[in-house]
């Protein structure tokens, strides 16, 4: 059985893409190779103090970013996400069935929610106490 996710000759461009994002990111040369050393997963960049408090973006540890980047790409190659469970569907459950709620895992803690119940990449009404799949929630709003 082919497994036409993986064989998809786009996504293994958009994974190098992603890689080499990631690399110019810490400023690495294709020749330097991060050592093989365990890193704490929320690492922390002193010179972000400067960054503006009320931009959720600035809270954002390197692999959120890395993904908020990936998944803004993948909407302007496609467009939006429906709210389906489907191949295009960002797995949405609206505020009735959302069982994170009290842990902070709501839309409006997203940095894709503009409020007003629109989404940056989700296509449709969206719920502020809803959750999707594609969630990028900063650090200090999750309990």
């Amino acid at each position: 059985m082919t497994n036409y996710w993986l064989s998809n000759v786009s996504y293994q461009a958009n994974k190098m893409k992603l890689i080499s994002s990631m690399a110019s990111n810490r400023n690495l040369t294709e020749e330097e190779e991060p050592e093989d050393e365990e890193m704490p997963e929320d690492e922390e960049n002193p010179d972000e103090d400067s960054e503006d408090e009320d931009d959720p973006e600035s809270k954002l540890t390197d692999r959120q970013k890395a993904l908020y980047e990936y998944y803004e790409d993948v909407v302007e190659e496609f467009g939006r996400f429906d709210k389906t469970s489907g191949p295009n569907g960002a797995h949405y459950a609206p505020a009735s069935e959302n069982p994170f709620k009290e842990k902070g895992l709501i839309c409006g803690n997203c940095v894709y929610f503009k409020g007003g119940g629109g989404c940056e990449i989700v296509f449709g009404t969206i719920e502020a106490n809803a959750i999707c799949k594609l969630w990028i929630i900063p650090k200090d709003l999750l309990k």
